[in-house]
């Protein structure tokens, strides 16, 4: 019985080996390929410039994961998107599509759940189901573009702690970023982390310039440790030396993501302790507005609350903006539809 291998997580160097092994040409595996990085095609009976044999020859060694739409949710307020998918194995994961300023961004999931273990993250509820292959982080972005039009960015920053799922990551952006393919730009694409501080060194090493966006959310270790259980794992201070180390192997500056939680993590002492971190630094504060979940009782933060912390970091001399809230009428924390979806 011939095992059936996933086709659109090769690079073209690994069809053109397969691909003289089976018996094919060298030259089919670029034009495979194209047609699948270029054109979004995921059925080989729809690539009509290959022989009709060989089309059937490579649905019986090849497949594509299957993720098919469960359901759509349209913003009333602007133009974004939010999908549940549903992957082969009946597991659902969440998925983002943002126009804004005629520019297309999308969100992605790297993992069904998270076993991070975030307490005001409605994502890692139920813990860690399984992660994403490249395969199908690929297939998830050539959806989302089948199902809306071309996009100029990509955040990695769904359900799931992307460093988590190294490989995989480190896969779908050497496939995402082929120059004979989709051809998108290293510095398109965002990867965020709870601060796996090894994982940052590692894709520094990568050599790819994309941007990278560490999820802090508090200023001190005993109350990052309360909240987010890999806190005491990471220390604060290891996780801005792994960064600056990204910085500078990649010259690409670190975006710390700051869910302002009124009277947790915007006070004086997280003000001072925050300029005592960054003041000097080449980095950026990305300050979120917290989205409350069942789970965590907690208010949403209120805009002037927002206002205030960014004027009091900025006077600091630290770069803080507010992040513009996309969709916000929809079930906005990320994995928020997912839980409703499963009760």
């Amino acid at each position: 019985m011939i095992m059936k291998q996933t086709i659109n997580d090769k690079t073209i160097e690994e069809l053109e080996k397969i691909f003289l092994d089976l018996g094919f040409k060298k030259f089919r595996a670029k034009q495979v390929f194209r047609q699948i990085h270029v054109n979004k095609i995921n059925d080989f009976s729809k690539m009509t410039d290959l022989s009709k044999k060989m089309r059937e020859d490579l649905d019986k060694y090849f497949y594509f994961p299957k993720i098919k739409v469960v359901k759509e949710f349209k913003s009333n307020l602007d133009k974004t998107k939010k999908y549940l998918f549903e992957l082969d194995d009946k597991n659902i994961i969440e998925a983002v599509f943002m126009e804004y300023n005629n520019r297309n961004t999308i969100c992605i999931s790297s993992q069904v759940g998270c076993r991070m273990g975030c307490k005001f993250c409605a994502s890692t509820k139920n813990g860690l189901e399984r992660s994403l292959s490249a395969a199908e982080i690929i297939e998830e972005i050539y959806l989302l573009e089948r199902e809306n039009s071309d996009i100029s960015n990509i955040v990695v920053m769904g359900i799931g702690e992307p460093l988590d799922n190294f490989s995989n990551i480190e896969k779908f952006i050497k496939i995402i970023t082929d120059q004979k393919g989709r051809n998108l730009s290293h510095r398109s694409i965002t990867v965020s982390t709870v601060g796996l501080v090894d994982k940052i060194y590692d894709l520094a090493n990568l050599g790819y310039d994309i941007n990278l966006a560490v999820s802090l959310h508090y200023a001190f270790d005993e109350k990052r440790m309360t909240y987010m259980p890999s806190g005491k794992k990471y220390k604060i201070k290891d996780i801005i030396k792994a960064c600056d180390y990204y910085l500078e192997k990649t010259k690409r500056r670190v975006s710390y993501e700051y869910v302002v939680i009124d009277g947790v993590n915007n006070l004086r002492e997280d003000i001072d302790q925050l300029e005592n971190l960054f003041k000097g630094k080449n980095i950026h504060i990305n300050l979120i507005p917290l989205n409350p979940i069942e789970e965590f009782k907690h208010s949403k933060t209120k805009n002037n609350v927002m206002d205030q912390f960014q004027q009091k970091l900025t006077k600091k001399g630290l770069n803080a903006t507010i992040r513009r809230s996309m969709g916000s009428d929809i079930d906005a924390s990320c994995g928020q539809l997912r839980n409703n979806y499963a009760r």
